[in-house]
């Protein structure tokens, strides 16, 4: 892979000007490393393709997502030019799914993690906020899986597609708690 992670990073900071935009991509990558850990798969792919997944949020209409997730693979091809992983690009295309705007759908490992682990990051993150202390080793693995029932907490949250980590091999529970584990590594970065 030619990407390297500083130049992901680069990446992010040139496109991405949004401060929660940048902790969400950050929180992603950060699970999506420890999910490729834990998968036996490449964890500098897992991760970028975590990190990049939203670059194009400022780019696009978020009242009218259409674009989502072509737009950032037209930046990946402009700015990097060759080897951008095609398994990166489905990826980033196939968490876009339920917007129903592209072809592609979520077939791969990498695709049913990618688009778990981008929804469970937002769903972690206000559970978190609701915590008296505002820490994310403050929340436990049983009260996210009793908020995730609950369709009225975090409701723009994509539960299929946390649900679907198992179509992946991880069940919910490991996702859940490798999650929490990974996003604890870097509180202080995130301010959790």
């Amino acid at each position: 892979m030619e990407i390297t992670r500083e130049k992901a990073q680069e990446l992010l900071d040139k496109y991405v000007k949004t401060d929660w935009i940048k902790l969400h991509s950050r929180e992603t990558e950060v699970i999506m490393r420890e999910l490729a850990k834990k998968l036996g798969e490449d964890e500098d792919l897992w991760g970028i393709t975590g990190l990049l997944h939203d670059l194009d949020m400022d780019q696009i209409d978020v009242n009218d997502p259409k674009d989502h997730g072509k737009k950032t693979t037209a930046i990946l091809k402009n700015e990097l030019r060759k080897d951008i992983p095609n398994e990166m690009i489905n990826a980033i295309q196939a968490h876009c799914e339920n917007l129903g705007y592209l072809e592609v759908k979520r077939e791969s490992k990498l695709d049913y993690c990618l688009s778990a682990a981008e929804n469970l990051s937002g769903f972690l993150v206000a559970c978190t906020l609701v915590m008296p202390d505002k820490k994310i080793s403050s929340v436990k693995t049983d009260s996210v899986i009793k908020k995730l029932k609950k369709k009225d907490f975090a409701r723009k949250v994509h539960r299929e597609f946390i649900y679907d980590i198992e179509k992946a091999g991880v069940s919910l529970e490991e996702l859940i708690n490798l999650s929490l584990n990974a996003l604890a590594e870097i509180a202080d970065e995130i301010g959790l």
